[in-house]
């Protein structure tokens, strides 16, 4: 086994993985209100700074993962439950510390971007359903096509009729 990666670089990767997180947070609460305003403008900025700040978790996720692997330690939880077990007290309070907050955040994340997943996919089928009206498409005609996309039956049954 290689060399321990410092303490203070695991824990200053962590705390920005943490900075990023929460700003991801941030953004997804904006993109909820813009969401339920439906504002197209602001949506495609939140896009825009959304992926920039994931770009950076996934730089900052590699490099920590680097260090681990460096030090022949998998970044997985039993890895970084081993790597916790050679530190010293101190030092595994402070590792566990920085970890149960990089943990909390990465939940909170999911759980807003779940929330605003489930605003997309109504305001989706509504505007399916009204499209679907204005087309003049009767909603009890329509089946999945092979692709697995709606089909209109209606036209389907017409052809058959031909």
């Amino acid at each position: 086994m290689s060399a321990q990666p410092p303490l203070d670089q695991i824990n200053a990767l962590t705390t920005q993985g943490i900075t990023f997180l929460t700003a991801l947070c941030e953004l997804l609460d904006a993109e909820y209100q813009a969401l339920q305003q439906r504002n197209i403008e602001q949506l495609q900025e939140l896009v825009e700074k959304k992926t920039d700040i994931l770009q950076q978790l996934e730089e900052n996720n590699q490099t920590r993962n680097q260090l681990f692997v460096a030090a022949g330690i998998t970044p997985d939880k039993e890895g970084l439950q081993s790597y916790q077990a050679q530190l010293n007290s101190t030092e595994s309070t402070s590792f566990r510390s920085c970890w149960t907050e990089l943990e909390q955040a990465l939940h909170q994340v999911n759980d807003k971007n779940k929330r605003n997943e489930i605003i997309i996919s109504r305001n989706s089928r509504n505007l399916e359903q009204l499209m679907s009206i204005i087309r003049g498409q009767n909603q009890k005609n329509t089946l999945y096509n092979q692709s697995g996309g709606k089909g209109n039956y209606a036209a389907q049954n017409s052809l058959g009729k031909a």
